[in-house]
């Protein structure tokens, strides 16, 4: 039984901010970006979980078959892009 003690906590929230601040440098240009919808960020969430499947847990943690720490990582780029990336600078 999977319990929310076993789970390391300190990478998770450090893998968080980090990727929330690069996330808060992404600005988008209007001219040369694509259009990064729902069905695009539900499609980047999917991929994100397979791939932290795949990764697997580091060898000392025995929390959830999944890398949680790559997991956060990608929550914390999309909403740090989502809340302080914004379009970029001149763009009115």
């Amino acid at each position: 039984m999977i319990s929310l003690a076993n789970i390391v906590i300190g990478p998770i929230i450090v893998g968080f901010i980090f990727s929330f601040i690069v996330g808060s440098r992404i600005h988008l240009d209007l001219d040369n970006s694509f259009k990064f919808t729902i069905s695009g960020i539900i499609a980047l969430v999917i991929g994100a979980i397979i791939m932290s499947y795949g990764l697997g847990q580091y060898p000392t943690y025995n929390d959830l078959p999944i890398a949680t720490t790559f997991l956060a990582a990608i929550i914390g780029i999309l909403i740090g892009s989502a809340l302080l990336g914004g379009r970029a600078k001149g763009d009115h």
